[in-house]
């Protein structure tokens, strides 16, 4: 079993991690936020291309879902 000073460093490390994504976190939506809107919607579509495929292996996509060919 861990020693108490073992489970306390330990215990900093992740408080420390968990700090810092958090940090990373806020200055991604800092940035989003900033972007103009077609840069916005570009990356909405981007990552839809992404998803959907993931989407269709496990179920047919509805007809909502399927992405639209256009270019932001």
């Amino acid at each position: 079993m861990d020693s108490p000073s073992e489970r306390s460093a330990e215990g900093s490390t992740s408080d420390a991690l968990l700090e810092k994504l958090r940090e990373g976190k806020s200055a991604l939506h800092r940035r989003h936020s900033e972007l103009a809107l077609p840069e916005k919607v570009r990356l909405v579509m981007e990552l839809q291309r992404i998803v959907l495929p993931l989407i269709a292996r496990r179920r047919p996509l509805r007809s909502w879902e399927r992405p639209w060919e256009i270019e932001p």
